[in-house]
């Protein structure tokens, strides 16, 4: 069976060879056969090649960079709501509360933009005005049918239950508008 073994200098971590073996045993037990050039000294070797090489400090071994090491070695950026946990050596992530908070690398939380928010609270308004705005709509339209039905002598039972519904709805958007506009107004003076 051959093998590729991928070989790597040391002091650059960079992949100078890919010769082809017949085995990895038969490699370890003779590498100077496989690639003449062997150092044991300054060169490394993997059976996979290896985009972010590194020596692992406690087994000596050759293997992928952690993502926390990619970060620590600047091969990786870190996202907004991401920071490094030097303790555990990981990568914590803190999920985004809302539409209106920015990333703040310094305290690695989340802060509320005020401004932001409080365009956030008014578009949110505007879309459930507009709604009622619709469902009024429905309502008046339902109202006539209504009355035509009844002067028809058709049943109006449907018509009833869809009128209902509106009112329903009608009534839970204003008590929404009307707790936004609350919001609005509290956070207009904190942005004042």
């Amino acid at each position: 069976m051959t093998t590729v073994i991928f070989i790597y200098l040391i002091a650059t971590m960079e992949n100078i060879a890919q010769p082809m073996t017949t085995g990895i045993e038969n490699f370890k037990e003779n590498p100077t056969m496989f690639y003449p050039d062997w150092d044991s000294e300054t060169m490394k070797y993997s059976t996979v090649l290896l985009q972010n090489p590194v020596i692992d400090s406690e087994t000596g071994e050759l293997r992928e960079m952690t993502e926390f090491e990619k970060v620590k070695a600047g091969k990786r950026v870190l996202e907004d709501g991401s920071y490094l946990d030097e303790a555990n050596k990981t990568i914590v992530t803190v999920a985004k509360p809302n539409e209106y908070s920015d990333w703040d690398k310094n305290t690695n939380s989340w802060v509320e933009d005020k401004t932001k928010k409080l365009q956030y609270l008014k578009d949110t308004r505007y879309k459930k005005q507009q709604e009622y705005i619709k469902f009024k709509k429905e309502l008046e339209n339902k109202e006539e049918e209504k009355e035509e039905f009844e002067n028809l002598g058709f049943d109006i039972t449907e018509t009833e239950e869809r009128i209902t519904e509106i009112k329903s709805e009608m009534d839970l958007l204003k008590t929404e508008i009307a707790k936004l506009t609350k919001e609005i107004k509290k956070v207009e003076k904190e942005v004042a």
